[in-house]
């Protein structure tokens, strides 16, 4: 459990010190696309402090010579169409930038969360390992505590002898017990044929070989002079052939106080002197020969509670037990490796799953990028095909360009069927038409109100910021208007008005127009069409 909390914490260190760097390179990055920004924004504030001192000396020299106005016109037309070029790139550039910085501060925040995440898993696992490292600690000292007891309890019925943990010497023990049990049974049945010396000798030659230790051989000793249970006899105690002959008994009688025997025999081995003391006789100089029914009666339970047998099954029985509980050690220490083991391998899975989470998160991520790299550039394939492609759906022809010196334009609108008299929205002369149209514009999709001029001497449509033309905002040639329709499509992005929107087609770009009225849409759009020279092939 030690191992596998190091383990822990050090893969906990190497992921902060992992999301650490990436969150410092991250916050570089950050502060370099913020300085670039402010680069951008500058650069952007120069453009157009420089854009407006060219625009008045613009205007100053237009003022001096009106054989310049076209070249005037030109001049401001480029510096105007290079100025919104420039503040397009940057504040696409500026676009740029700004989502850049979200995205860094998204993955910032995602990295602390990831952090904070793994500290919290790693100090839950920590905890989990320490309450079942403490609880095995507790299982383990009580384990101790029941081997100590079961020890000891050998040693006082071994008489100090030591446990061993050899399971062949524990074998053949109770082998030997089971022998001298069975001979002892077998020796039960005929207990005239031995002496009380013989059986005290084999009491005592089964009690220490069950124990394990061997003695040299001794003289037989009469039976008030032995020892074997725990007690001396006193001299001249003699037993009657009645006696002698009420000691076997019947097989029934010895299972009805086989536990009874057992009891008593158990606590014989612990507390070796203890009988026989109640039947020395005051007169220790002279015998009887005959003792009464109730004498012979408690003298026959002590020895049987002293034989071999009943010797034998205590020693026999605590054997089973110290073997019982050696086999339950055993098993509890196969069961917590058992659970060290399972808890390893679920470690193990886990930090597999985690492994496996991680790259695949990554791959998505990949691939997520890439697909989103993927659209960006079929979008903008498809806005480039779309621009240079997609057309309406027919070509109004239903006026052609004039290019006669003498053209009349408010006689061509009267004779198409308006009444631009009636119109207040526009003012129509025989070569110019004017009024006020909300145009949207070119890179920012915005939408603003100008004054547009329509000029068949000058061959150009010019838009103004107000109507009393002083401040030039475009100029369309009749040379570069291709077509002039209805935008049906409705491909006008975001119009105030959708159904008084009408388009302009040029080579470069297209025009989008919301007329104040229907009327005045549909003047416009035969008005500008007369001027419609881009494709000349339909010039008769």
């Amino acid at each position: 459990l030690d191992n596998q909390m190091e383990e822990s914490l050090r893969e906990m260190e190497v992921e902060c010190a992992l999301l650490d760097g990436e969150q410092e390179s991250e916050v570089t990055q950050l502060q370099k696309e913020n300085e670039l920004l402010e680069e951008l924004k500058g650069k952007m504030h120069n453009v157009e402090k420089t854009s407006h001192p060219e625009s008045q000396e613009t205007e100053e020299q237009s003022k001096s010579s009106e054989d310049l106005e076209f070249q005037k016109l030109e001049r401001e037309i480029k510096q105007q169409e290079e100025t919104e070029s420039q503040s397009q790139e940057l504040l696409r550039e500026i676009s740029e930038c700004q989502r850049l910085i979200i995205t860094r501060k998204e993955r910032i925040m995602t990295l602390k969360k990831q952090s904070s995440q793994i500290t919290l898993q790693a100090q839950q696992e920590r905890e989990n390992f320490q309450r079942e490292k403490n609880t095995l600690l507790i299982m383990l000292q009580k384990e101790k505590e029941k081997l100590m007891s079961l020890e000891g309890k050998y040693a006082e019925l071994s008489e100090g002898q030591k446990f061993t943990n050899n399971p062949i010497t524990i074998k053949a023990h109770l082998n030997l017990l089971k022998e001298r049990r069975r001979s002892s049974k077998e020796n039960s049945f005929y207990p005239h044929e031995n002496s009380p010396q013989k059986k005290s000798q084999q009491l005592l030659g089964s009690y220490d070989r069950s124990l394990g230790r061997t003695f040299p051989p001794k003289a037989h000793l009469p039976l008030s002079q032995s020892s074997s249970c725990g007690s001396i006899i006193p001299q001249g105690f003699s037993f009657s052939q009645k006696v002698t002959r009420r000691l076997p008994k019947s097989n029934s009688q010895a299972h009805m106080s086989e536990d009874r025997q057992s009891d008593y025999c158990s606590r014989m081995v612990s507390e070796p002197n203890v009988f026989l003391d109640s039947f020395s006789f005051p007169d220790h100089s002279q015998a009887s020969d005959t003792v009464s029914v109730d004498s012979s009666d408690s003298l026959e339970t002590s020895f049987s509670a002293c034989s071999p047998d009943n010797i034998s099954s205590a020693s026999t029985s605590n054997m089973a037990k110290i073997e019982e509980m050696e086999r339950l050690l055993r098993e509890a220490q196969a069961e917590k490796q058992r659970l060290l083991e399972h808890r390893e391998r679920e470690m193990e899975m886990r930090r597999q799953a985690l492994e496996e989470e991680r790259r695949r998160r990554e791959e998505l991520e990949k691939r997520l990028q890439e697909e989103t790299n993927r659209r960006q550039k079929l979008v903008e394939r498809e806005v480039k095909l779309r621009e240079k492609q997609r057309t309406q759906s027919r070509l109004l022809s239903r006026y052609l360009p004039v290019r006669k010196d003498d053209f009349d334009l408010h006689g061509h609108i009267e004779a198409a069927g308006h009444n631009p008299d009636a119109c207040f929205h526009l003012a129509i002369t025989d070569k110019t038409c004017r009024g006020f149209l909300v145009k949207m514009g070119g890179k920012i999709k915005t939408w603003k109100k100008r004054w547009f001029v329509f000029d068949h001497n000058r061959r150009t449509l010019t838009y103004y910021a107000d109507k009393h033309e002083t401040k030039m905002k475009g100029v369309i040639y009749f040379q570069a208007i291709e077509e002039v329709y209805y935008d049906h499509l409705k491909n006008a992005h975001k119009s105030p008005n959708p159904s008084l929107t009408f388009s302009v087609k040029t080579h470069d770009r297209v025009y989008y127009m919301v007329a104040p009225s229907p009327e005045a849409m549909r003047i416009w759009m035969d008005v500008v069409v007369t001027g419609a020279e881009g494709h000349m092939h339909f010039m008769v």
